[in-house]
């Protein structure tokens, strides 16, 4: 610091800028950064700059956040679960599906036959069956109808131990996530620390900027 006088000009951006607003991001006042804490910052941000719908393969917290940004850039929300009684408990409690969420009973593979999208896919979140093979079908259906510019986010990508690698815990996802790191059509960052410690990845097509003559 200094006890110079202010320059006028930074003294003017600096209010402007640190005119804070705390409600515009998605941001759980209860977890912060645990649990899906990331996933609203980063889904709130895709949305934003993404033409496009989005995709929820697996109920549940997840849900609320989906259902706030949908209605927040009006844009449609499909909610994919294998048990409709996920469905319809959470039909219960106001707030938790919003007016442009559409509810999608049945497995994920039944879900991309039987669904027919609008519009292109901004994003996607992948956290139903964990099993390598059927996560990756998910994936794969999922960027059949992505838009260009989308994000996937997977859920259970980096497991903590072996005994984590159980079905009914965070599974073999983990094998897809490193063989998407392994291909180059592919871009990944995955968030360890979060997710209920069980790993989320953010992956979208690699973009080559342009680097000059």
């Amino acid at each position: 610091m200094t006890d110079r006088p202010e320059h006028k000009g930074m003294r003017e951006l600096y209010d402007y800028v640190a005119t804070w607003d705390s409600s515009t991001l998605l941001f759980s006042k209860e977890y912060k950064w645990h649990r899906w804490g990331v996933l609203g910052i980063l889904s709130d941000y895709v949305v934003s700059t993404v033409p496009g719908d989005i995709i929820e393969i697996g109920v549940c917290e997840s849900s609320i956040y989906f259902s706030y940004i949908a209605e927040k850039y009006n844009r449609k929300v499909y909610h994919n679960d294998l048990q409709w009684s996920v469905l319809d408990n959470c039909t219960t409690v106001k707030g938790y599906f919003g007016k442009n969420s559409i509810l999608c009973q049945g497995t994920s593979d039944e879900f991309f036959e039987k669904t027919k999208f609008e519009n292109p896919i901004a994003l996607s979140f992948i956290d139903g069956d964990h099993s390598y093979e059927q996560a990756k079908k998910d994936f794969e259906n999922c960027w059949s109808v992505m838009n260009p510019n989308g994000f996937v986010f997977m859920h259970d990508t980096s497991p903590r131990d072996k005994g984590e690698t159980e079905l009914n815990r965070s599974g073999t996802v983990y094998k897809l996530r490193r063989e998407i790191e392994a291909n180059p059509e592919f871009e990944i960052f995955t968030f360890q620390n979060t997710a209920w410690d069980a790993g989320l990845s953010m992956v979208r097509k690699r973009i080559f900027p342009y680097n000059g003559e």
